[in-house]
Formats: C-alpha cells, structure tokens, sequence
C-alpha cells in the first residue's frame, strides 16, 4: 500500500538576505496540514526529495511599484538543497527525510525600486502585519504587550520622540518584547507643513532619541496622520529609511466600541495587509479577539521589519515522517 507523507508548516521568520543554507529546526502545527504527493516504494532517496522540492518549494516574488499601492515589497521564496537533504538524511540514520532549505531572494528587491511609500506587503502569502502608532496612550501599552506576548505575536510600534523621552522604560520594554521599533516624529506635526529644515529635525532627531534609548536607530517612520508628501519618502529613502503608511485602519483613535475594532479588522485582513491601531482602552479589548481571528483564519503575523526585509513568514518543515501503512 502507497505510503502518504504528512507535514505541517513551522512558522519561522528567516533573514533572507544571501541565499545560504536554511534549517528550519522548531516546528509547531499552524493549524494546516499538507498532504504531499504518494511516493512510490521503489523510488531512489534522490528522486523522492526531488519530488518534495516540487511539492514545497517556492518561487520568490520581485518588489514592484504600483499605481495604487506605490511600492510593494518582494517575497523570498525557498528550494529543496537537494544534495544536502541527501547527505543529511544518510547521515540521521532515523528513516526520516531530513531537509535542507535554501533561501532563494527576489530578482527584483525592494531596495531597488525608486523611492516610494509602502501602504502594503506582497500578497502571495497569507500574513499581516500590525502596527501601532504611539504619541499617548502610554497606560495601554502594558496590556497591548501582554496580548502580544500570549499570542506569540510580533507588531511594530512607531513611536514618537516626545513620547520616548518620557517613557523611555516602555520603549525599552517594547524593544526587550521583540517587537520592531519604528520613528512617528516627534509631537505629532503635520508634516506636509513643516520646512524642509524642521522635517530634517523630526526625522534624525528622532533616531537620535531611539538610538539613545534602545541603541538602535529606526528603519521605518510612519507620518503622524498619514500625512507625507515626496521631501519625506526621499529623505527617508537616503537615509536608508522606508516611509510607512497602511493598508487599513482602525481608527481606534475615536474611541469606537472594541466591537466595531474587530469588524474593521475582519474587513481589512487580506494576504499582505498592514493593520493600523493605537493603544486605547477599546483597542486593549478588541486586541484578543483580532488576534484569535487572525489566528483561525489562518494568517500568520509579521513586522514590517520583515516586510521590507522580504522576509516569509513561515518555512517548509526540515523533518518528513511516514505515517504507518494501514
């Protein structure tokens, strides 16, 4: 009788930016499981992982501008080392297929695009991103944590300067949680209205105050509002810097009914979404449920550290076990 080969998905962020060898070494069960291809008996160890690099491998997807959506990030994708899957399965001895992984980047990454916002990550994977702009609401910021940290989920904060002068031990706590620490200026100006000298000021100032307090200066500024015009993207793009707006939005700044929160979540999710909120009391009660939703319907969650990295959210297993024959 055929043998069927069951595997499920391990969520793993993996840097992706040389194409050396991957391991996927912690596997949990992500809720789906895949059914790979029936292999017959009598196939060589080669020609069984050849098949399993068909059956998971992935393409990578390139960055590209968008009319609409401006600059969209690229995807890494993965393919099966066929050769070192070999020699690691001989050497385990276990009757187990061990696999090792290469990452394979985009042809097209996003750093090579021409300056531009990003309102969205690729959609070719089923993942989201949460972010969550900080300039008040720093009573909130515990419980957001702690929401974060049961649902073994990553945001990214965008702070503002102000703000992390006078919570420096939040910020720090933020940063120890793991999250990804984005700049969102300092005391909430319109940026459309400032000089060009006083952006300059908002945008390397605040790095300063970020570097200052948790060693590390911001990749990513999100403008206060939204509100953006090409002296920022291009300032921020020549330092190195992406300039970050958002596919939906809460607007949990109203103060809505953490009911209302989670349905404009529900309505905004969708394979590379970035989803804005802020830290409000109706946000601290919505935040379990729109974690629990994400989580049923099947997204995984990222950074938008690993957006713009082009990192995946998940990896192929590194293990394959036969179920017993019935």
């Amino acid at each position: 009788m055929k043998r069927v080969l069951i595997w499920a998905a391990s969520a793993c962020a993996v840097l992706c930016g040389s194409a050396g060898l991957v391991h996927a070494t912690h596997r949990h069960d992500d809720g789906k499981t895949y059914v790979q291809r029936q292999t017959l008996p009598t196939k060589s160890l080669s020609e069984q992982l050849q098949d399993d690099n068909r059956d998971m491998g992935v393409p990578p997807v390139d960055a590209r501008t968008d009319r609409v959506w401006h600059a969209i990030p690229g995807l890494c994708g993965w393919r099966l080392d066929v050769a070192e899957s070999e020699r690691a399965t001989r050497m385990a001895t276990d009757g187990k297929r061990h696999l090792v992984w290469r990452i394979v980047p985009p042809r097209v990454r996003l750093a090579m695009l021409p300056a531009d916002p990003i309102y969205r990550g690729p959609d070719t994977e089923k993942s989201v991103a949460l972010m969550v702009n900080v300039s008040w609401g720093e009573e909130y910021v515990p419980a957001m944590l702690s929401a974060f940290k049961r649902a073994n989920v990553k945001a990214t904060f965008f702070i503002d300067g102000k703000w992390a002068l006078a919570h420096p031990d939040l910020l720090r706590k933020i940063a120890a949680d793991g999250h990804a620490i984005g700049s969102h200026g300092s005391g909430h100006p319109d940026f459309r209205k400032l000089s060009t000298a006083a952006l300059a000021r908002q945008v390397d100032g605040t790095n300063d105050v970020m570097a200052k307090i948790i060693g590390k200066r911001p990749r990513l500024i999100a403008p206060p509002a939204g509100s953006y015009d090409d002296r920022l993207v291009n300032m921020a793009h020549e330092r190195g810097m992406y300039t970050i707006l958002w596919t939906a939005d809460t607007v949990d700044w109203r103060r809505p009914p953490a009911h209302m929160i989670v349905d404009r979540v529900k309505r905004g999710m969708a394979p590379g979404a970035l989803i804005l909120m802020h830290p409000t009391a109706s946000t601290v009660e919505a935040l379990p449920q729109i974690l629990h939703m994400l989580s049923v319907a099947g997204f995984h969650t990222k950074t938008v550290e690993d957006v713009v990295d082009e990192r995946p959210a998940m990896m192929p297993p590194s293990i394959l076990s036969p179920v017993p024959t019935v």
